[in-house]
């Protein structure tokens, strides 16, 4: 280990003469051997999860340690012209959805009501008249789904249990249903609105120089999970729906947050005195900052951006092989789509290498390589799920997206 957080990493580095038989000549792609082993270990692991942890899927309705993390992969994996296997895909995520049985007591998508409703919304629309008997139109599902609002101002700002996490929810709806106003703009307009005045009025009681500033628990988190970056990619993401003058604000609080890396170029997982250079994970640290980083790239035409973003891939091959183990949230699978995300935007075979060594690093298991047990063994979030869907998106790396973040 090089850190109480982290194994060395004894992976030899991209090189050009050699990627030890894992990418193709052209260097742009997976080699079909490495395709082989991918699809040979998702077969594999979702025959245990669907077998002997099928009832740990189960522990809760949600996407982040639940059944619908299930549902989500299921979509996930239907192509994108409509045959009869997307719709034996979409059907059997049904069977991971309750929407019978909502609590009504949070908003978003990973940890709350939202998402469970927008992927029944979403799965409703794709099955059109083939979905099942008595089963919910789309159009009466995402007015449950709008109807969640109510929750919103008694609700946190954050992604996994706020307000974010429900403009996630919405944008999934839209990016899948090209119908005109499933989810009218207004709704839209009156979420971003909310966020935005809690992390104005929040900074102004703080006096900090930044423009917007969000707290959570009484501590004001950086990271992606709970924090700054990721309510902030979450408000890229709603680009669409964001005022000129707005887009302005957000630069400045982006631009504010990205001064507090540390010399490493990784990011504490909050504001504080004594804030220790520790954790590298999607949820605290590097890994959530690289998708906003590239987005602001986009958005702002700004190569700082982009620079900052390579340098947190760094940061991850590094010490990115958390001793925590596999997970999407706080371990090494999660870690892997920085490389895949930065893959994307340079098409630099580099990244592509560096996500291939961590995604056979998770598919290995050797042993003392995890060293916290995950409380939900199977979920998309904690377990082996999240695993089984870095795998498929290692397959179609050029479409792959960080499940229930990015769209």
């Amino acid at each position: 280990m090089i850190s109480k957080g982290s194994f060395e990493n004894n992976f030899k580095d991209y090189s050009p003469v050699t990627t030890n038989n894992i990418l193709t000549e052209s260097r742009d792609e997976i080699s079909s051997e490495f395709q082989e082993k991918l699809q040979n270990y998702k077969r594999s692991k979702l025959h245990l999860v669907t077998t002997d942890m099928q009832s740990d899927i189960f522990y809760d309705g949600t996407i982040y340690t639940g059944s619908a993390g299930m549902a989500l992969y299921y979509l996930s994996c239907c192509s994108l012209g409509k045959n009869d296997s997307n719709v034996e895909l979409l059907k059997k995520a049904l069977n991971y959805i309750d929407i019978n049985n909502l609590k009504r007591h949070r908003i978003s998508f990973m940890c709350g009501d939202a998402g469970p409703l927008a992927l029944a919304t979403v799965i409703s629309y794709k099955l059109g008249n083939k979905r099942p008997e008595k089963y919910p139109d789309y159009k009466e599902l995402a007015l449950r789904l709008m109807s969640l609002v109510s929750l919103l101002e008694d609700s946190p700002d954050e992604l996994l249990y706020g307000k974010a996490g429900y403009l996630y929810a919405l944008l999934f709806v839209t990016k899948h249903i090209p119908a005109k106003d499933v989810i009218p703009v207004c709704h839209f307009e009156k979420v971003i609105s909310s966020i935005l005045k809690s992390g104005k009025q929040f900074s102004a009681q703080m006096k900090f120089d930044t423009p917007l500033l969000w707290d959570w628990h009484d501590k004001i988190y950086f990271g992606a999970a709970h924090g700054m970056a990721g309510i902030m990619y979450m408000l890229l993401q709603a680009n669409a729906y964001i005022t000129t003058a707005e887009k302005k604000v957000v630069k400045t609080a982006i631009d504010w947050l990205l001064t507090q890396r540390f010399p490493s170029g990784n990011f504490p997982s909050s504001l504080s005195s004594n804030a220790r250079d520790r954790l590298v994970q999607w949820c605290h640290g590097a890994p959530g900052f690289i998708p906003l980083c590239l987005l602001a790239h986009q958005i702002y035409d700004d190569e700082r951006y982009l620079k900052i973003a390579v340098q947190c891939g760094d940061v991850i091959w590094q010490r990115g092989l958390c001793s925590k183990g596999y997970s999407l949230c706080h371990g090494v699978s999660g870690n892997a789509y920085g490389f895949i995300q930065l893959f994307q935007a340079t098409k630099n075979p580099m990244h592509l290498y560096r996500a291939c060594c961590f995604m056979e690093w998770c598919a290995l298991e050797r042993p003392g390589t995890e060293l916290h047990h995950p409380d939900r063994p199977a979920s998309l979030f904690e377990g082996a799920l999240g695993r089984i869907y870095l795998a498929e998106d290692m397959s179609r790396v050029l479409n792959a997206k960080f499940p229930a973040f990015c769209l």
